[in-house]
């Protein structure tokens, strides 16, 4: 065994204590969730192209391909290391060789805009941090600090007083969103993980952006200030929040974990892999009572939707993109407790 996976297995030990004991007093459905997240890691390894690319048809792969990424690591493969390290690779491969020399803006590669650049960098980061070869890390590195450079730059784009501290679609856009801004706070945290430099103004304006998402009459968060909240918005600003350790937003995140309690998903919740996703994490971080509740009724609803091939089907609505991303955010969220992504530890 590698001394990489051997740190890796005693992380997962340490983090995941609390999380797996939701499910100590009920082996038979730990043992299901490993067997589904297995099945469902077959599933992606089936669908990736001989490039590397980990997509499906319509699909932006290179969007994509970071998230099946992540759900590879976050189920205990590194590089060339565990059941799918050679998928690892490949994914990490095509995505090194994908980045535009130019800009180093991989948003513009498949149309994911800002959202796929942060999910990129965020499992390029993430992937830095198993990886045994110095070549390749630092061929990681150099792609992972142009990134970064991006979402900074894209953060200091001057908006008006509502939209400071956010991300939108574009790293020119005039205003901002939660959603995207999530995925871009998570991808400068696992950068400043691995050494990269990230300036604590930014970490700060990206709080207060997140706060500025807080709707105070309906105790929740929105997708835009002023909006209505929903449930999505809630998991992941309470998660945002836990993560940049914002001490001075505990009403908010009591009241939006409430929120999430009171309003669990259902077959009508809308982007219900990302909510269920996002709605984990929080729950993860901040421990009881939300944790038991919604892991149960989060891992209850995956298994039972998963697919006879492994997979799972694409969202009801149809507006989130296809299998592999279905399949990769549902592996993501029945992977919390295993607490293998730095990126989500606090």
């Amino acid at each position: 065994m590698s001394r990489i996976l051997l740190a890796i297995l005693v992380i997962e030990f340490a983090i995941g204590a609390r999380a797996r004991a939701a499910d100590e007093s009920n082996p038979p459905a730990s043992n299901a969730v490993d067997s589904s997240i297995a099945s469902g890691l077959a599933y992606l390894a089936k669908q990736q192209s001989a490039d590397g690319a980990v997509d499906a048809s319509g699909a932006p792969r290179v969007a994509t391909t970071g998230l099946a990424l992540m759900a590879f690591l976050a189920a205990g493969n590194t590089p060339d290391d565990g059941q799918y390290g050679r998928s690892v690779r490949r994914a990490i491969d095509f995505l090194v060789q994908s980045a535009p020399a130019d800009d180093g803006y991989f948003g513009k590669l498949d149309g994911s805009r800002m959202y796929g650049h942060g999910i990129v960098t965020l499992a390029l980061a993430e992937a830095y941090g198993v990886e045994p070869d110095e070549q390749n890390r630092a061929a990681i590195r150099a792609v992972l600090a142009r990134a970064v450079a991006v979402i900074l730059k894209a953060h200091d784009i001057q908006k008006p007083s509502e939209h400071q501290g956010g991300w939108r679609y574009e790293p020119n856009s005039l205003d901002s969103d939660l959603s995207l801004s999530g995925w871009n706070i998570l991808a400068l945290r696992a950068a400043g993980n691995i050494g990269i430099d990230v300036p604590k103004d930014h970490v700060d304006r990206a709080r207060s952006y997140v706060l500025q998402c807080y709707n105070k009459l309906q105790r929740g968060f929105a997708y835009q200030p002023r909006q209505d909240a929903s449930i999505g918005m809630t998991g992941l600003a309470v998660l945002d929040l836990c993560l940049l350790d914002a001490a001075t937003a505990r009403d908010e995140v009591a009241h939006g974990v409430q929120l999430l309690l009171d309003h669990p998903v259902t077959a009508e919740t809308r982007f219900p892999y990302y909510t269920m996703y996002y709605v984990t994490q929080a729950a993860f971080q901040v421990g009881e009572p939300p944790w038991p509740i919604i892991w149960r009724s989060t891992r209850d609803r995956l298994l039972k939707e998963q697919s006879p091939d492994g997979g799972w089907p694409q969202s009801r609505s149809g507006e989130e993109p296809g299998r592999v991303y279905a399949t990769s955010m549902a592996i993501l969220t029945l992977s919390v407790p295993k607490g293998l992504l730095p990126t989500y530890q606090r």
